[in-house]
């Protein structure tokens, strides 16, 4: 038995060879050459001389107020957007999964087909789109969204850092949604039918059988999409706030931006780099930890 694993492990490394050696030859250099440049000192607009300068731009990072104070707003920034996307994905997953395997009436089976089709649509958008559309929806003077509560908000201006995530969220959540929906429909239909035998609420066969059963794919969705908020949320702000007002939204991609391409100094802007990316190791892995230990 033991040879047997050994050759399939053998195996699968083979099959897979090809391609990990394919992305690492797309990877190596680039990270080799970010690390490189973060030792130094090359701002064009000054000068054209690289300067090493050893930790000096770690200990700019470090010490600064501003990339202080950005990530903390890009940890809010994935709190509410990973939050909200978790949240909302499962409340959807589960009264689709639920008219999936109980709905028996062929109404159900359409409406269910009906929401899978729309909510695929926000994934499917580009980013930017998506962006411009919320940017319009809660637009403070015509926005349907203040249209329909009969207010005058400057959502972006007065809840920037919310109005963001939530724009965010609406464009992530399906893939939230699937994940979960696959998780609930991978689950013995003949569990739910004990489960009402013996008289069990929505609640104890939501807490005692449903969500055990799909824990694992949660904390592994959590942690891939917290990974994905704090690396990757640039187009929606860039479109929306551009990191205002007052840097209330200026998330750390954007501050590297900004570092990198307004003031030009690449090596401040790839040690920002390096520290997203370390950051972003502990956060996934942390997560993926305590999945093994739950």
């Amino acid at each position: 038995m033991a040879n047997r694993k050994q050759q399939q492990a053998r195996a699968g490394l083979m099959m897979t060879l090809p391609a990990m050696i394919f992305v690492a030859s797309l990877l190596v250099y680039p990270c080799f050459n970010l690390i490189k440049m973060s030792f130094i000192d090359y701002s064009p607009m000054q000068s054209l001389e690289k300067k090493f300068v050893g930790l000096q731009n770690y200990s700019w990072a470090i010490n600064s107020e501003n990339v202080r104070s950005s990530l903390k707003i890009t940890l809010g920034f994935t709190a509410l957007s990973v939050g909200l996307e978790t949240v909302t994905g499962l409340l959807v997953a589960l009264v689709v999964g639920k008219l999936l395997l109980e709905g028996g009436k062929r109404i159900d089976r359409i409406l269910c087909s009906l929401v899978n089709g729309l909510l695929i649509l926000p994934f499917a958008a580009p980013a930017v789109s998506a962006a411009i559309a919320w940017k319009m929806l809660l637009q403070p003077a015509f926005g349907p969204v203040n249209a329909l509560l009969g207010t005058d908000i400057a959502w972006f201006s007065k809840y920037p850092l919310l109005s963001v995530a939530i724009a965010d969220a609406w464009k992530m959540m399906p893939m939230v949604f699937f994940l979960f929906l696959s998780g609930i429909l991978s689950i013995d239909p003949t569990q739910f039918e004990a489960a009402h035998m013996d008289g069990a609420t929505g609640w104890q066969e939501f807490f005692y059988l449903t969500l055990p059963a799909i824990w694992p794919i949660v904390l592994v969705t959590t942690a891939f999409r917290a990974v994905d908020a704090f690396t990757k949320v640039f187009d929606i702000v860039m479109v929306t706030t551009g990191g205002g007002p007052a840097r209330a939204t200026e998330v750390f991609p954007l501050l590297i931006w900004k570092t990198a391409f307004s003031h030009l100094r690449f090596g401040q802007a790839s040690a920002l780099a390096v520290i997203a990316i370390m950051i972003s190791i502990i956060l996934g892995g942390s997560l993926l930890l305590f999945r093994r230990k739950a």
